[in-house]
C-alpha cells in the first residue's frame, strides 16, 4: 500500500487546486451588489456646480461652479472644500466662464472652461495658462495621462482632443456627442452620450470595445475594484457599470437634483456629486455586498 500514497496524494491535491480554481472562477463572475447611502451635504452655496474632483495627495475637493445663477462673463470659479464639505475658500480661482471637467497631474490642475482649457498652479493657487481651443463649441470633460497628456471631449462639436507640450490636437475627430472621460493607462474610456454608449478606446490604434449601453454618461470613476466604474447621468441618476452588469445606485431626477460629473476617493469609498441647478455638494458612502 505504501507505494500507493504519494499517486492518492498527487490525486487529491489536483483535485483540491481544480475545485479552487472553479470556485475562484465563480466568485470572479458573480455581480457585487453596490449601494450609496449619504454621508453630508453642502448647504445650496454653490452656485450651478458642474462637476467636483478629489485630490488626494492634498486631501482636499476641487468644484467647478459655472455660475449659471449670474449674467455675463467671468462669473465662474472654482472653489476648495474639505473632504467633510467644510469650504475651504469659495472663490479660490475665480473669473471664469464656465469651469466643467478637472483632472492633476503632479501639481497642476487642468480644466476646460467653455472654449479654452486653464492650467492652474495648484500650490500657488492662481491660473498659470489659459490655452485658447480653437473651433471650440462646448468643452467638456477632462482626465489626464500618465504622461501629463490631457484628453478632454467638446460635446457639441462631436470629438475628443488632446493637450501636450503646449499643442492641442484632434485625437477621435468624429464621435456622437462625447462627455464623460476616464483615463486607464493604455486605454480611456469614453462616453459616446449621443449613442448612449460607454467605450474602452485604445490610445495606440483607436479602436474600442462597447462597455456599457444605455446610459448618458456625464462622469466616470473606477472603484478600485476589478472591472467596476460608477458612472453618472446628469438627469439624477447613478449607476455602477462592470462584470456585464448595470445596477442603478441613485435616482434624484423627481426631486430634480442633478448628478453631474462626480469625484471620488477611492480609499475610503466616498463619491462626491455635484448637484448642478440643486446648487450643492452631496457626498455618499459606497457600500457593497457579494
Amino acid at each position: 500500500m505504501k507505494k500507493f500514497i504519494p499517486l492518492i496524494v498527487i490525486l487529491i491535491f489536483l483535485w483540491s487546486c481544480q475545485t479552487k480554481t472553479s470556485a475562484d472562477s465563480q466568485l470572479e463572475s458573480d455581480p457585487i451588489t453596490f449601494s450609496l447611502s449619504e454621508l453630508w451635504a453642502t448647504d445650496t452655496i454653490m452656485k450651478t456646480p458642474e462637476s467636483v474632483l478629489y485630490d488626494a495627495k492634498r486631501g482636499v475637493l476641487y468644484v467647478a461652479n459655472m455660475n449659471r445663477t449670474e449674467e455675463g462673463d467671468d462669473t465662474g470659479f472654482i472653489s476648495k472644500l474639505d473632504t467633510d464639505g467644510t469650504v475651504i475658500d469659495m472663490y479660490w480661482i475665480d473669473g471664469l466662464n464656465e469651469p466643467r471637467g478637472m483632472g492633476i497631474h503632479g501639481d497642476l490642475l487642468f480644466a476646460t472652461d467653455m472654449d479654452r482649457l486653464l492650467v492652474i498652479d495648484i500650490e500657488k493657487g492662481e491660473v498659470q495658462k489659459m490655452v485658447p481651443v480653437e473651433g471650440s463649441v462646448f468643452l467638456n470633460d477632462l482626465s489626464v495621462g500618465e504622461d501629463g497628456t490631457v484628453y478632454f471631449s467638446d460635446s457639441r462639436a462631436g470629438k475628443v482632443q488632446t493637450y501636450k507640450d503646449g499643442e492641442i490636437a484632434d485625437w477621435i475627430p468624429e464621435i456622437n456627442s462625447p462627455n464623460g472621460l476616464f483615463d486607464e493607462g493604455e486605454e480611456i474610456l469614453v462616453a459616446a452620450s449621443g449613442d448612449s454608449e460607454v467605450r474602452l478606446v485604445d490610445k495606440s490604434t483607436g479602436e474600442y470595445e462597447v462597455v456599457a449601453t444605455g446610459v448618458g454618461v456625464d462622469g466616470i470613476e473606477y472603484t478600485g475594484i476589478d472591472d467596476y466604474y460608477i458612472v453618472s447621468e446628469w438627469k439624477g441618476v447613478i449607476h455602477m457599470i462592470g462584470n456585464d452588469t448595470i445596477q442603478k445606485l441613485l435616482d434624484t431626477e423627481a426631486q430634480k437634483k442633478n448628478t453631474a460629473d462626480i469625484g471620488y476617493n477611492m480609499e475610503k469609498k466616498i463619491v462626491y456629486v455635484p448637484t448642478f441647478f440643486d446648487n450643492r455638494v452631496v457626498a455618499y458612502k459606497l457600500g457593497m455586498e457579494e
